[in-house]
């Protein structure tokens, strides 16, 4: 295969040829300072791929790797699993997935899972659903973070009273990917409030409908902002959830998150998703260079003027640093999110009372806050004024990451730990008086999904984003929308086995299920 001149060899990876799917190795190159994915198919030649548009970020975030990772492996080995390991994560999930329909009441010309009000659909039954949730309960270490997922989750007739089962089983954080359009009915958020939804996974690709037209087929953004607004009357939590596509939307990051900030008290955060070329994609630009992670923290902070690049921007995983000093000072046993650090890139801000915000990492030293947490040692064998000898030594060390000076006012460092203990716990972030306690604050996170020309079997074996198959199996993301796209097998499974009774409608007085603007009766 041709080598170009200036391209300079990053890594080698296991991967699958975009045109045949067989295994094959892939190699990842810095060209001109970008990154780009190229398969190495004996059957197939190909010039490659952009995968990362800045080659020093993509290698600062290996460094990330190397820090997580320290011995070089690829996870801690998988319990139980019964797919094959070349489909499996090494990881537990730190939150799982159940489609409970393939049904939806959208059809997006951008959508991962093809999902439609047409054709063949299921609703899985609820006593599958509550073995399939108790599974996850019964693993080695058990997955208490759920979300429910579609097609569109609040169309199956039984929604609530599945929420109310994953609440009495004790899930801790009960989440539904939604498009939101049956929020618009402030009766029917009231109802999943009181069923045990903690947060809605909310579809919000920009401020204006010139946008959904052209990803969702139809002006929605008023329909966003009702549901936003009825969210607001319950204890519930909103996460923003755009897709990015080049060409029609990147210019959105820095309206919609404004539009976080005007609502801070109920959103806590933005997921945005590249558009991966899976599923049903309607407009695609080959022409453009594709969205990407390095693209989106460049972009957010030229929009905004809040963030440096790449300065204020760490991947998900260094996350993990914290949640094993916190195991390690607690002698307890959790999920860290151990995934690979090209994956995601965030940044958090903290509000303050007059809804400025500020970036943490412009007041507090992220990078060495990280680096001592992974230093923080193990005080099992320690007695228990040596323990809490230790304990306050490691709080001052950490303490001197704090700028004060440069803080929100109000912010002191023992407030921070605490805002970061509810972002840990989510119970503790919906608690009575939890902005007394803690302080408003909106996490900023980019989650970049593999298809085909991205697919990568180091990142899928550290996944931690994991559905929950009928027959008891985890199957990382980018597996079940991706790569093997064990998806479809699985949807079929469920149709030849469905014997739901077919709804006459979905929640709403008149049985209708709303396409759009317009009703379309269930089947």
């Amino acid at each position: 295969m041709k080598q170009h001149v200036r391209d300079t060899t990053i890594d080698t990876i296991s991967s699958r040829c975009p045109e045949c799917g067989k295994p094959i190795t892939s190699v990842i190159v810095d060209q001109g300072g970008k990154v780009y994915q190229r398969p190495q198919c004996s059957c197939h030649e190909s010039t490659g791929s952009l995968i990362f548009s800045d080659a020093d970020l993509y290698r600062r975030l290996d460094e990330w790797n190397k820090l997580v990772f320290p011995d070089a492996q690829q996870a801690a080995p998988a319990h139980g699993l019964a797919c094959d390991c070349a489909t499996a994560s090494h990881n537990e999930p730190c939150l799982a997935v159940i489609d409970i329909t393939n049904r939806c009441n959208f059809k997006c010309p951008v959508c991962f899972a093809e999902a439609t009000g047409d054709g063949n659909h299921y609703f899985l039954d609820t006593k599958l659903v509550g073995k399939m949730l108790q599974s996850l309960l019964d693993r080695p270490v058990p997955c208490r973070h759920i979300q429910f997922s579609g097609g569109e989750p609040t169309l199956h007739p039984e929604f609530p009273g599945i929420l109310r089962t994953a609440r009495e089983l004790g899930f801790t954080h009960i989440q539904a990917a939604t498009n939101g359009s049956r929020f618009v009915n402030p009766d029917y958020a009231k109802l999943c409030e009181d069923s045990g939804l903690h947060t809605l996974y909310l579809q919000f690709d920009g401020v204006n409908d010139e946008v959904y037209l052209q990803l969702r087929g139809q002006r929605l953004l008023d329909k966003k902002i009702a549901a936003v607004n009825n969210v607001e009357k319950t204890n519930m939590r909103i996460v923003l959830v755009p897709t990015i596509a080049s060409c029609v939307n990147v210019d959105q990051l820095g309206p919609i998150f404004q539009f976080a900030l005007e609502h801070s008290s109920h959103v806590t955060g933005i997921s945005i998703q590249p558009a991966a070329h899976v599923g049903r994609v309607e407009v695609a630009d080959e022409t453009s260079e594709p969205f990407n992670l390095a693209t989106m923290a460049r972009e957010f902070g030229r929009q905004t003027g809040l963030t440096r690049f790449p300065d204020d921007w760490f991947p998900l995983n260094s996350i993990s640093l914290i949640s094993r000093a916190l195991d390690r000072v607690r002698r307890d046993a959790t999920i860290p999110p151990l995934s690979d650090a090209h994956c995601s890139l965030g940044t958090f801000f903290y509000v303050d009372d007059n809804n400025k915000p500020f970036c943490l990492s412009s007041f507090f030293d992220l990078d060495r806050f990280f680096r001592s947490m992974a230093e923080i040692t193990p005080d099992a064998d320690r007695g228990i004024i040596e323990r809490q000898i230790s304990r306050i030594r490691q709080f001052g060390r950490l303490s001197r990451c704090f700028d004060k000076r440069k803080a929100p006012e109000g912010l002191t460092f023992q407030r921070m730990l605490r805002s970061l203990e509810g972002w840990e716990d989510k119970s503790k972030g919906r608690s009575a008086g939890w902005f007394r306690r803690g302080f408003n604050g909106i996490f900023v996170a980019g989650m970049h999904f593999m298809d085909a020309r991205s697919y990568n079997l180091r990142r899928l074996k550290r996944c931690i984003i994991q559905y929950v198959a009928t027959d008891g199996q985890l199957i990382p993301f980018c597996n079940y929308n991706a790569g093997a796209r064990l998806r479809s097998a699985e949807e079929l499974t469920r149709l030849e086995n469905d014997s739901s009774p077919r709804p006459t409608g979905c929640g709403h007085a008149d049985g209708a299920v709303v396409q759009g603007d317009q009703p379309m009766q269930a089947d």
